[in-house]
């Protein structure tokens, strides 16, 4: 299991080591420069490296990751964090720039003091500012890549350990190692696709946004050769590969966003009028969705249902049979979006239809295959939980085709219900058939998902698992009315930063006889 350490952790190291540079910094203030030598410069940018590496690793971890829904509301947060990290540069440049306050601007301890302090404050807005544009690369990035964001990542660490090794062993390989890291990062520049997921309103303020950025950048750069002219300190960051890099990466990538950002904001109306079929398409099919579960001393049910797109491939519902019994049923079709939303909406119709007629599993779910098959969607497949309960004769029957196994806690155990057949779709006949009976005296409480929920990783690719929410079941069995939120904190605490990549569907069911 991969070691877990606190976000906070990493604040409080990355702040320590701040102190310590400076500190360092401001005591060879007092040294005779004779006695400088590199081994100064290599404690310095250990402590600045241990600094730089702190505060990423805390920003990694807190800087929420990025979605389709959220990609304007994490870039207005960027700019929160930006406006609240340049601030004080902006107010030091102007310090320097006017020379208020000779006395103080002059001296070399204030000096070199506003000098550490700007360089820690320059360097947390390069380095959040990265972390975000990381998001950006990697959303719904390939595998490829992925890897080259990795490598790139792996080649900024060897620039700052060339930094070090400069000291004594000085080569201009370095500088070309550096111009190839570089090239390598312009294939990361181009990869923009969040770009069209912004409607034409977000899309200007986004610019807007970039502006500041891009002034931002440039302001960092010219204060330290401002600050030059008052105070000539020891370590020059603007002399350090690993700080050009930086600003020349986060300089690139703003501005070719703003560029794609204008060249697309013509054909924006375009897109925002897909995006409204798509939300009209979205309502259609919530519409499927039973939009009131029962509630009553005797039955109780709650849902929640999380789609990875504005429109998904899960599906669950109830259905009254009449009689003392109802139905229950989760679905899961494969793929996203728009045809896996078309799937599950024929399922859904499907089956309301055929319980009309019928409350027989077998027939049902054999009619469902057929359907699907009928429909030739030959690499689209439906995975399945159907179960009827009759209180008369107090017996819960089940079909499972294929899907994760629901829990139900009865007589005072905790089981799965698992057995079925296979996914509906994948043969026109299904193998191995079964239809399973429960007989059941007491309450009990069923609990079914989706495998989006158990296949949730975490910043360590963790998977959730079946276990984990089995042991989770089985602890507060006694409280179903609150496990479903619980399940929801659960998961969210697990996998932190780390998005979901499918649909999560929870469905909770509670039976009371007598």
């Amino acid at each position: 299991m991969a070691l877990r350490i606190n976000p906070n952790f990493y604040l409080i190291t990355g702040s320590l080591f701040w102190v310590l540079y400076s500190f360092f910094h401001i005591i060879l203030l007092f040294e005779d420069q004779t006695y400088y030598s590199p081994t100064y410069r290599l404690i310095y940018l250990i402590l600045l490296g241990s600094f730089v590496f702190s505060f990423f690793k805390y920003y990694d971890l807190v800087f929420p990751k990025i979605s389709r829904k959220v990609i304007f509301t994490n870039f207005f947060k960027l700019f929160i964090y930006s406006v609240k990290a340049i601030f004080p540069v902006i107010l030091t440049y102007i310090l320097y720039l006017f020379k208020i306050g000779d006395n103080f601007i002059y001296s070399p301890v204030f000096s070199n003091f506003i000098n550490e302090f700007v360089t820690g404050i320059s360097l947390l807005f390069l380095i959040i500012n990265f972390i975000f544009f990381k998001r950006l690369i990697l959303f719904e990035a390939t595998s490829i890549m992925k890897s080259i964001f990795l490598l790139f990542q792996y080649g900024a660490i060897i620039i700052f350990l060339f930094d070090i090794i400069f000291n004594f062993y000085p080569s201009p390989f370095y500088q070309y190692f550096f111009g190839l890291l570089f090239m390598v990062g312009a294939i990361l520049f181009f990869n923009q696709k969040w770009i069209a997921y912004l409607h034409f309103d977000q899309k200007w303020k986004t610019i807007l946004i970039c502006f500041f950025l891009l002034g931002s950048n440039i302001l960092i750069y010219q204060f330290f050769s401002l600050n030059n002219q008052f105070f000539t300190p020891y370590f020059d960051i603007q002399s350090l590969l690993f700080f050009i890099l930086l600003i020349a990466f986060n300089f690139s990538y703003i501005s070719i966003s703003v560029l794609i950002n204008l060249f697309n904001l013509p054909t924006s109306p375009v897109f925002d009028d897909i995006e409204n079929e798509r939300y009209i398409a979205r309502k259609v099919q919530e519409n499927l969705i039973p939009n009131s579960l029962p509630n009553s001393k005797k039955l109780k049910i709650t849902s929640s249902y999380m789609p990875h797109y504005a429109l998904g491939g899960d599906y669950y519902d109830y259905i009254s049979l009449g009689e003392g019994k109802f139905l229950i049923c989760i679905a899961d079709v494969s793929g996203k979006g728009i045809p896996a939303a078309l799937l599950m909406s024929n399922v859904q119709a499907s089956l309301r239809t055929m319980v009309r007629h019928s409350s027989n599993l077998k027939k049902i779910v054999e009619e469902l295959n057929f359907q699907i098959n009928l429909r030739g969607l030959s690499e689209r497949f439906v995975s399945i939980f159907i179960a009827i309960y009759d209180y008369k004769s107090q017996v819960l029957e089940y079909v499972n085709c294929g899907h994760p196994h629901p829990i139900i806690y009865y007589d005072k155990k905790v089981e799965t219900l698992d057995k079925g057949s296979t996914v509906l779709g994948m043969f026109s006949e299904l193998p191995k058939f079964d239809v399973s009976k429960v007989k059941i005296k007491n309450d009990f409480n069923v609990f079914c998902y989706t495998d989006g929920l158990t296949e949730t990783q975490n910043d360590f690719g963790e998977f959730y698992g079946s276990k984990r929410l089995l042991k989770l079941f089985s602890d507060t069995k006694k409280k179903p009315q609150k496990f479903i939120k619980l399940v929801i904190d659960d998961l969210n605490n697990f996998r932190g930063n780390n998005l979901t990549d499918d649909d999560i569907t929870l469905l909770m069911t509670k039976v009371k006889n007598g």
